[in-house]
C-alpha cells in the first residue's frame, strides 16, 4: 500500500493511529474532532506532539523540532528509513504492501510469508539485549499497589516485578522471547492515581530503554514457555498485569502473555505458531473495550484471531453479557468470571 493510500487507511480508523504512537512508546493521548496530542517517548510535555487528523496526517514534534507527516514523525523517533517505516507500519496494522481495501485471508499467501521465504520486519530489525544489570537501578521489592490488585508475592517475584523510588513507578522488566536471561525492555507505571495524573501531568507509563518494540517479543513467555508446550495453549493478553492475574489464579502455572496492545503483528504471529504445538490452541483475551468499541468489536477480534486460525486452533474471549467493567480485561473481576469467560470461548471455525 502507497503512503497516500495508507494514511486514508489509518484515518479510516483513528484507533490505527493510537496502535502505532503506542507502539512506538508515545503516551498521555488527548484528542478532538482536529487533532491527536500527546508526549514523546520519555518525555512529559502532553502537548510535545500534535497530529492532525487531515489527509496528510500532518505531525509536529515540537520539543524535536519537526514537522512533516507521522510516517517522517515515526522515522525520526524509531531512528528508521521510511522504508523501514513502512514495512513497520504495514506488520503492525496486519497489512502486506500489496493490500487493498475488501481483499480477503490468503491461506497460502500467508505460509508462504511465514515460511521464512518473505521478508518479514524481523529481518530489519530486532530488540537490544540487555544484562540483567539493568535492573540494579531498582529497589527489589513488591509495592502495594501490586497486592492490592490481587497478584500474589511469589508471581510478582517469579517475574521480577521491581520499584522506582525515585519515580515511584512499579517496575515490569520484560525479557527476550528468545534469550530468557536477557533484558529488552522495562515498562515502569506509575503508582499514582487518574486524578493525580491528570493534575500533575504525569505520564501513565514510563519506558525506561529506549525503543523497545513490543511487536518484537511477548511479555512473560520466558515463564510461560513450558506450560504452553504441555497445556497446548497459549492465552494473549493486552497487558502485563493480566498474565500476572493468570499466573496468580493456577498457582504459577500459567500459560498466558501480554501482546502490549490488541494488534497482533506479524512477527508475533510466526513466533507463537513456531513455539506452539500443531495441536495446540490459541485464545485471544482483548480488554472489554475492544469488544465493544463501534469501530472495533467482534469483526475486529475475529479478524486478529484469523491471522492463526488457518494454522492452528483459535477462540477468542467475548463479553457477551457485559460482566465486565469498562476497560476491564477478562481477568480483572476475579477467578470466578474469568474461569466463566474462559469456559465460554468461541472457536473460530
Amino acid at each position: 500500500m502507497q503512503a497516500k493510500e495508507l494514511k486514508q487507511y489509518i484515518l479510516d480508523d483513528t484507533d490505527r493511529i493510537y496502535t502505532l504512537l503506542r507502539n512506538a512508546n508515545f503516551h498521555d493521548f488527548r484528542q478532538n474532532s482536529e487533532e491527536i496530542r500527546c508526549a514523546l517517548p520519555n518525555m512529559v510535555n502532553p502537548t510535545g506532539v500534535m497530529i492532525k487528523l487531515n489527509n496528510s496526517l500532518y505531525t509536529s514534534l515540537f520539543e524535536l523540532g519537526y514537522s512533516g507527516d507521522l510516517f517522517g514523525a515515526l522515522g525520526v523517533v524509531l531512528e528508521k528509513s521510511f522504508s523501514e517505516i513502512m514495512r513497520w507500519v504495514h506488520s503492525l496494522l496486519g497489512l502486506s504492501n500489496g493490500y487493498k481495501k475488501g481483499d480477503t485471508l490468503d491461506p497460502l499467501a500467508t505460509l508462504i510469508k511465514l515460511s521464512g521465504n518473505h521478508k518479514s520486519e524481523q529481518q530489519f530489525t530486532s530488540n537490544k539485549l540487555y544484562d540483567q544489570s539493568v535492573l540494579n537501578k531498582f529497589v527489589n521489592g513488591i509495592h502495594r499497589s501490586i497486592i492490592e490488585e490481587g497478584i500474589t508475592p511469589d508471581v510478582a517475584r517469579k517475574f521480577n516485578i521491581m520499584y522506582d523510588p525515585h519515580m515511584d513507578r512499579v517496575i515490569f522488566p520484560h525479557f527476550d522471547w528468545e534469550d530468557f536471561t536477557k533484558v529488552v525492555g522495562v515498562q515502569g507505571r506509575t503508582t499514582l492515581s487518574k486524578v493525580e495524573i491528570e493534575m500533575t501531568g504525569t505520564p501513565k507509563y514510563w519506558n525506561y530503554i529506549k525503543h523497545y518494540r513490543k511487536t518484537l517479543n511477548l511479555y512473560g513467555f520466558n515463564q510461560a514457555s513450558e506450560n504452553v508446550k504441555e497445556s497446548k495453549q497459549i492465552i494473549l493478553f493486552e497487558a502485563e498485569k493480566s498474565v500476572l492475574k493468570q499466573f496468580t489464579f493456577t498457582n504459577c502455572e500459567g500459560n498466558s502473555v501480554a501482546l502490549g496492545g490488541h494488534t497482533i503483528s506479524d512477527n508475533q504471529v510466526d513466533f507463537i505458531l513456531r513455539k506452539l504445538p500443531s495441536d495446540g490452541e490459541v485464545i485471544l483475551a482483548f480488554d472489554h473495550d475492544v469488544m465493544t468499541k463501534e469501530n472495533e468489536g467482534e469483526g475486529y477480534i475475529i479478524n486478529q484471531a484469523k491471522k492463526f486460525s488457518v494454522f492452528r486452533k483459535t477462540s477468542y474471549i467475548f463479553d457477551t453479557y457485559n460482566i465486565l467493567g469498562e476497560k476491564d480485561s477478562p481477568i480483572d473481576c476475579g477467578k470466578k468470571k474469568w474461569d466463566y469467560l474462559f469456559k465460554w470461548r468461541k472457536v473460530i471455525e
